[in-house]
């Protein structure tokens, strides 16, 4: 069984961050649609890293003032989550889904060639997709939400995907 040492657990940042690759920009009038992607090589196998500051810097280039901001894994053995950065929690969490979905299990996946069945699983725990409302040109969380990648198959190249969509702000 892993333990949490094998996790790269991060409250507050996205260790293996490498770039923005921007998808496309469209306004018409007010109404504005943004894309942007980050790209990330989490330098350990599995990880939950916060990428709040990340989306921040899409939604400020964005110009959007009042609308929706998407951010979803673009890997089917990864995830994206809101919950507190606290340190404590991610250790938490790390365990209940190691719990859940063990590394090394004899997984019917693992017939095919693969050895990450036990990402697929984790993945499916922690949802591949958010939306967080945008209300005065922020993310309009509650109380100490945050935005969380979650990394099952890590040491590769994977990119998360940041849509948002709204208006601009009047002038």
């Amino acid at each position: 069984m892993l333990q949490t040492q094998d996790w790269l657990l991060n409250p507050s940042n996205c260790p293996g961050f490498e770039t923005y690759e921007k998808g496309d920009h469209v306004q018409h009038g007010p109404q504005i649609h943004h894309t942007e992607y980050l790209v990330v090589k989490i330098p350990k196998r599995y990880a939950l890293v916060n990428i709040t500051d990340r989306v921040n810097e899409v939604l400020h280039r964005s110009k959007v003032q009042d609308g929706f901001c998407y951010v979803g894994a673009m890997h089917i053995t990864a995830g994206i989550y809101v919950n507190d950065a606290e340190s404590g929690l991610l250790s938490d969490i790390s365990k209940w889904i190691e719990k859940l979905a063990p590394f090394g299990s004899a997984y019917e996946h693992h017939k095919t060639g693969e050895d990450n069945g036990d990402a697929h699983m984790k993945s499916y725990l922690t949802n591949h997709q958010i939306m967080v409302p945008i209300t005065k040109g922020k993310l309009d969380f509650g109380p100490w939400q945050q935005i969380f990648y979650a990394e099952f198959d890590g040491l590769r190249h994977k990119r998360i995907l940041v849509k948002i969509t709204g208006l601009a702000q009047h002038s």
